[in-house]
């Protein structure tokens, strides 16, 4: 080596154990970071995860909460489409037995009629 005309000399020896020492200063340094790494992201992981448990636990109490305060107009509606929906099907009934005495031969061709047509469209393709 030449700095500024002087030359040392290291005998190989000795800077094979420098070398080695180095390298296992440096193994332990990356393995510390690494640990430090480790720790850091568990408990960023540990925090989303309370904070997400947090924010799960507060929507399912204010869906409780929007659910117990509008079950009662809920069933209140559901009773009222219940029977507004029977209403319409014994309506419904009434008005195709009606049309049915009036008309029956037309009824029997438009059942003869929907029966061909149904037919034809699930008949087997060979």
């Amino acid at each position: 080596m030449r700095g500024n005309g002087t030359a040392h000399s290291i005998p190989s020896k000795d800077l094979i154990k420098e070398i080695n020492a180095l390298k296992m200063q440096l193994k332990r340094v990356s393995d510390a970071m690494a640990n430090d790494a480790s720790d850091g992201v568990n408990r960023a992981i540990d925090a989303v995860e309370t904070k997400g448990r947090e924010t799960i636990d507060d929507a399912v109490d204010a869906a409780q909460r929007f659910i117990d305060e509008y079950s009662e107009t809920a069933k209140d509606t559901a009773s009222k489409l219940a029977s507004k929906s029977s209403q319409m099907r014994d309506s419904a009934a009434d008005s195709l037995v009606e049309t049915v005495k009036a008309r029956p031969f037309g009824t029997l061709a438009a059942v003869i009629g929907i029966g061909f047509l149904a037919g034809y469209l699930c008949r087997r393709q060979s």
